[in-house]
Protein backbone atom coordinates (compact mmCIF):
# COMPACT_ATOMS: atom_id res chain seq x y z
CA UNK A 1 0.00 0.00 0.00
CA UNK A 2 2.98 2.33 0.83
CA UNK A 3 4.35 1.46 -2.28
CA UNK A 4 1.62 2.55 -4.42
CA UNK A 5 1.52 6.33 -2.64
CA UNK A 6 5.52 6.79 -2.95
CA UNK A 7 5.22 6.11 -6.69
CA UNK A 8 2.50 8.28 -7.22
CA UNK A 9 4.15 11.12 -5.27
CA UNK A 10 0.84 12.26 -4.22
CA UNK A 11 0.78 14.58 -0.84
CA UNK A 12 -1.46 12.87 1.88
CA UNK A 13 -2.52 14.09 5.49
CA UNK A 14 -1.55 12.16 8.57
CA UNK A 15 -2.90 12.05 11.71
CA UNK A 16 -1.58 10.66 15.12
CA UNK A 17 -3.16 11.01 17.80
CA UNK A 18 -3.51 15.30 18.01
CA UNK A 19 -0.95 15.50 15.87
CA UNK A 20 -1.75 16.13 12.02
CA UNK A 21 1.30 16.11 9.18
CA UNK A 22 0.62 16.75 5.41
CA UNK A 23 3.41 15.90 2.74
CA UNK A 24 4.80 13.00 0.32
CA UNK A 25 5.92 9.85 1.77
CA UNK A 26 9.03 9.27 0.11
CA UNK A 27 10.03 6.27 1.85
CA UNK A 28 8.51 3.01 3.76
CA UNK A 29 11.21 0.81 5.68
CA UNK A 30 9.32 -2.23 6.32
CA UNK A 31 12.09 -4.00 8.68
CA UNK A 32 11.46 -0.95 11.25
CA UNK A 33 8.14 -0.44 10.38
CA UNK A 34 8.37 3.46 10.24
CA UNK A 35 7.41 5.90 6.92
CA UNK A 36 9.03 8.49 5.88
CA UNK A 37 7.15 12.59 5.43
CA UNK A 38 9.07 15.83 5.15
CA UNK A 39 12.26 14.11 6.65
CA UNK A 40 10.11 12.87 9.48
CA UNK A 41 10.27 8.89 11.07
CA UNK A 42 6.58 8.12 11.60
CA UNK A 43 6.20 4.32 13.52
CA UNK A 44 3.45 2.70 12.07
CA UNK A 45 1.64 1.43 14.74
CA UNK A 46 1.09 5.32 15.99
CA UNK A 47 -0.47 6.37 12.68
CA UNK A 48 -4.66 6.65 12.89
CA UNK A 49 -5.35 7.94 9.36
CA UNK A 50 -4.51 8.12 6.26
CA UNK A 51 -5.48 10.70 4.13
CA UNK A 52 -4.85 11.34 0.22
CA UNK A 53 -4.84 14.92 -0.72
CA UNK A 54 -6.35 15.70 -3.62
CA UNK A 55 -4.94 19.05 -5.60
CA UNK A 56 -6.78 21.32 -7.13
CA UNK A 57 -6.95 20.25 -11.54
CA UNK A 58 -6.94 24.08 -12.82
CA UNK A 59 -8.30 27.45 -12.63
CA UNK A 60 -12.24 26.24 -14.00
CA UNK A 61 -12.60 23.96 -10.81
CA UNK A 62 -11.27 26.78 -8.92
CA UNK A 63 -14.29 29.55 -10.26
CA UNK A 64 -16.70 26.64 -10.18
CA UNK A 65 -15.99 26.28 -6.15
CA UNK A 66 -16.40 29.91 -6.04
CA UNK A 67 -19.63 30.41 -7.53
CA UNK A 68 -20.45 27.12 -5.57
CA UNK A 69 -19.27 29.15 -2.32
CA UNK A 70 -21.09 32.36 -3.00
CA UNK A 71 -24.16 30.79 -3.80
CA UNK A 72 -24.22 29.54 0.23
CA UNK A 73 -26.77 30.86 2.31
CA UNK A 74 -26.33 31.56 6.13
CA UNK A 75 -29.82 30.89 8.10
CA UNK A 76 -29.79 32.19 11.64
CA UNK A 77 -32.75 32.92 14.01
CA UNK A 78 -34.93 32.79 10.89
CA UNK A 79 -33.24 35.60 8.71
CA UNK A 80 -31.32 34.63 5.53
CA UNK A 81 -28.21 36.33 4.90
CA UNK A 82 -26.57 36.02 1.34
Amino acid sequence: MFEMLISCKKEVSIRCGKDEIRGVITNYHPTFRLLKLNNVLIPIELIEQIEVLEPVLDSLAQSHNRRENRSLRLVAQGRHYS
